[in-house]
């Protein structure tokens, strides 16, 4: 948000010194200018022929030295009489209450308010200060009447005063500028047009020596890199950083329109220290004042200031009513911390904190929470939750990280978090990283473990810790002929207190010689894997060092054909990319072996591409299989956009796989399941995805093992409709789901808007998540209601809560982040 200090200060100084440096002694002369000496702010420009007797009177080059000082001869067309300084009034200035002035239709004349407040991307918005070359530019002043003093040493202008220099306009009904005390004073509709600011008044006095003034009846407006505007009554300019103001209003919403606004009976800014001190403030709603404070300090700039944050209110089934009033501390300049107090009804007082420290070569953030006794649940004691996030640099090769992520209890994240993402976390991970990267190579030094809160996983289920993870990396390099070679080793101990633990290392050397053209490429590599244990608990009868060396090859050819196509009377380019993959892999036994990091790689479209089934090294499937893969797309030849894009492949077995995850007999089809994809422009405003797997060896009616189904309407931003339908059958129980989604955000009127979503599985016949609630709003303002209905635990009934977030652009939110419960939930929304 600007500071008015900004807005005004910047605003009188360059109008007053504009109408000073017109008139400044030697402003023009015989003589050309010294370009070693300082030139005087503004220089007037001679004109090219002289001046009639009905044009603006424009400063011409004088004929003799003194011809400056000399009275200028009264117009006679101009029927204007330009009474002695002394002896000309100044009318009373007629007060105009702040709103009118904000209103002003000169105020606003020919600037648009596409939007309210900051631009999209814009963070900084105080009027930009002019270059210092733009000092220099010559100005052009017209008026109805000139007047020089000799013996005051008293300019006067009078009549249409308009002084106009590049980008900045000054227009007065009158001005004067006494140049023996440095007083200038303008009066009668004053108007300031200056880059990206307007400001207008009835009157002002500057003086150029002290830098000090005064202004009445002032409105100002931004425009450019934000649209937002306000008033005063009077404002005095103390000096070039300090500055005071009564009566001052302050507000993001177009003209007419008063939603909202902020008001203060007296103002003081201090752009020295970036303090503002605001004394009987009051927001309004609708001109209904909703919140007063008698004494407010705010930061007006960048820096961060300690003292309260915008407080949280909502209430939920788990927590009651929960308020949070969050309290920040600016300790240093690198260095704060936020203090959460949090009241629960239901549960109690939270005490929660958030550090950050960063420095040139480290970034590392704290959070914690503390409840030191849950009222709702006596039994659990204390409750609470620690995070570390931590990166460095030290020099340009070594680099740490640490990534931790702890809570007292398993029901922690169910109890106080309120999102689903959170809620369904099973396992928090405990990570240290040290890297270092030399020249072509890099290596990784980790230590990981992980806190399951997840009570229905079984002690010997639970994710193995890496105390340590060694990794080296040798980047990819060329030899002779475009050979390429590269190489990955890892060293891991593996703990547990319930499985088979112990080390394991891995090599993996590897050559390659790819040849890539435009129309495709053919890709043959070779690999060799060489593995080897050292157990501990491993079960009677397997070999507690078990070793394994297993080559492989692979070969990855694509062909892409293009021909110009006609789509529905459009010119677009049609391609068609054939793709093979063949995987020649020994087989090697490896039923001794533990699972550590290994699983099933998720069958799709893009695994039918890869060497090996699983992930991890504990499990080198056995390969000799041939990948066919077909793509065809469309593209617009006006912008590029893919309009149609389909994809269907199938791997060929030559050899039955033996090597499994566990000691299931080996599988023997000779095909696999059809993977295909396919995603397609409808209409200018509809797309559709669609992901399938066909098995076509299943006889038990489970034919089709995957289905996904995306249909997304989005004609503009205010309008999207999300609708869905995925289905998993999975290779074991846990991994199967099959669920609809629905996300909508849609306009019931002009100032209203309808959002929601409903996550339902069909597998459990419930509701996993579900929120619907309505926006009103403008451009200046968004009141958002919500309701949400979440299923946080598999065992567990749902809970609900309902969130109020109110958001004045410009200025702030105040409630719930009900925003990005939007944003996470509905795929698309934008705020506004």
């Amino acid at each position: 948000m600007p500071t008015l200090a900004d807005l005004k200060q910047s605003a009188c100084a360059v109008a007053l010194l504009v109408l000073a440096a017109a008139s400044a002694p030697g402003g023009a002369s015989e003589s050309s200018p010294d370009p070693s000496t300082p030139q005087s702010g503004f220089i007037p420009t001679a004109p090219e022929r002289p001046p009639v007797a009905d044009s603006p009177l424009i400063p011409s080059r004088p004929t003799e030295r003194d011809a400056a000082l000399a009275t200028l001869e009264q117009q006679s067309a101009q029927g204007v009489t330009l009474a002695p300084p002394d002896e000309t009034p100044l009318a009373p200035v007629i007060v105009v209450p702040v709103e009118q002035r904000a209103d002003a239709p000169r105020l606003h004349q020919d600037l648009g308010w596409e939007y309210c407040g900051p631009a999209p991307g814009v963070t900084e918005i105080a009027p930009a200060s002019p270059p210092p070359e733009a000092q220099r530019l010559p100005i052009e002043i017209t008026a109805d009447l000139v007047d020089y003093d000799r013996e005051r040493d008293l300019i006067q202008l009078q009549g249409e005063v308009d002084i106009v220099q590049e980008s900045r306009r000054l227009r007065a009904e009158r001005s004067r500028y006494d140049r023996r005390s440095g007083d200038v004073s303008a009066a009668g509709g004053v108007e300031l047009d200056y880059p990206e600011l307007r400001v207008i008044g009835e009157r002002a006095d500057y003086n150029l020596e002290t830098k000090r003034g005064h202004l009445e009846q002032t409105g100002y407006r931004m425009h450019g890199r934000a649209n937002l505007r306000g008033a005063a009554a009077e404002a005095w300019l103390l000096d070039d950083e300090r500055s005071r103001y009564r009566d001052v209003l302050y507000t993001t919403c177009a003209p007419g329109n008063s939603a909202w606004s902020l008001r203060a009976r007296d103002l003081e800014l201090d752009q020295g220290t970036g303090q503002g001190v605001a004394r009987h403030a009051r927001l309004r709603l609708w001109d209904v004042p909703v919140l007063y404070t008698p004494y407010l300090t705010f930061p007006i700039d960048g820096r961060r200031r300690s003292g309260f944050l915008i407080p949280t209110v909502g209430t939920s089934e788990e927590t009651g009513f929960d308020l949070t009033i969050p309290y920040y501390w600016n300790i240093a300049p690198n260095m704060d911390a936020t203090l959460t107090p949090r009241l629960m009804s239901s549960r109690g007082l939270m005490l929660g904190a958030e550090f950050r420290h960063l420095s040139p070569w480290q970034r590392i953030e704290l959070d914690g929470e503390l409840l030191p006794s849950d009222w709702k649940n006596e039994d659990e004691g204390v409750r609470g939750a620690l995070r570390v996030n931590q990166s460095a640099w030290f020099g340009t090769r070594w680099s740490t990280a640490i990534d931790y992520a702890s809570v007292s209890d398993d029901r922690y994240l169910v109890d106080f978090g309120n999102r689903l993402d959170v809620t369904s976390l099973r396992n928090l991970s405990q990570r240290a990283d040290v890297l270092y990267s030399g020249d072509g190579w890099w290596a990784l030094g980790r230590v990981q473990q992980f806190q399951t809160v997840d009570t229905s996983i079984a002690p010997a289920n639970r994710p193995y810790g890496q105390l340590p993870h060694i990794e080296l990396n040798l980047s990819p390099d060329t030899l002779i002929g475009g050979l390429e070679y590269d190489f990955k080793a890892q060293y891991d101990y593996f703990d547990h207190n319930a499985a088979v633990h112990g080390s394991r290392l891995v090599a993996i050397p590897a050559l390659r010689w790819p040849l890539r053209r435009g129309f495709g490429h053919l890709i043959p590599r070779a690999r060799l894997y060489y593995t080897q244990y050292d157990l501990a608990d491993q079960a009677e009868g397997a070999d507690s060092q078990p070793s394994h060396l297993i080559p492989s090859v692979d070969l990855d050819g694509k062909l892409i054909f293009e021909r110009e196509a006609d789509w529905f009377g459009h010119e677009t380019l049609q391609t068609l990319e054939p793709r093979l993959y063949y995987v020649l892999t020994a087989h090697e036994d490896q039923s001794d072996n533990p699972r550590f990091d290994t699983t099933a790689l998720d069958f799709s479209f893009a695994s039918l591409f890869r060497s090996n089934r699983f992930t991890g090294y504990d499990r080198i499937s056995d390969e000799n299989r041939l990948t066919l893969g077909l793509t065809s797309r469309t593209i617009a030849n006006r912008d590029g956009d893919e309009l149609l894009r389909a994809s269907l492949g199938q791997i060929y077995y030559f050899d039955e796989r033996r090597v499994q995850l566990d000691a299931s007999a080996p599988r023997d089809d000779t095909s696999s399941s059809l993977a295909g994809e396919l995603a397609a422009r409808l209409h200018r405003d509809w797309t559709a995805q669609v992901g399938l797997q066909w098995n076509p060896h299943d006889d038990d009616g489970h034919a089709w093992e995957k289905q996904i189904l995306q249909l997304r309407y989005a004609p503009d931003r205010e309008r999207l409709i999300n609708l869905a339908y995925r289905y998993n059958l999975g290779s074991q129980a846990s991994e199967e789901y099959e669920d609809t989604d629905l996300a909508f955000q849609m306009p019931i009127g002009p100032r209203v808007r309808v959002v929601g979503r409903w996550l339902y599985s069909l597998l459990n016949d419930e509701t996993v998540e579900a929120f619907a609630g309505l926006e009103f709003g403008q451009c200046c303002w968004r009141l958002r209601v919500l309701g949400q209905h979440l299923k946080r635990d598999a065992d567990q009934p749902a809970s609900t809560s309902v969130m109020l977030q109110l958001e004045l652009a410009g200025l702030g939110s105040f409630g719930n982040s009900i925003d990005k419960v939007l944003q996470r939930g509905i795929y698309g929304y934008q705020s506004e």
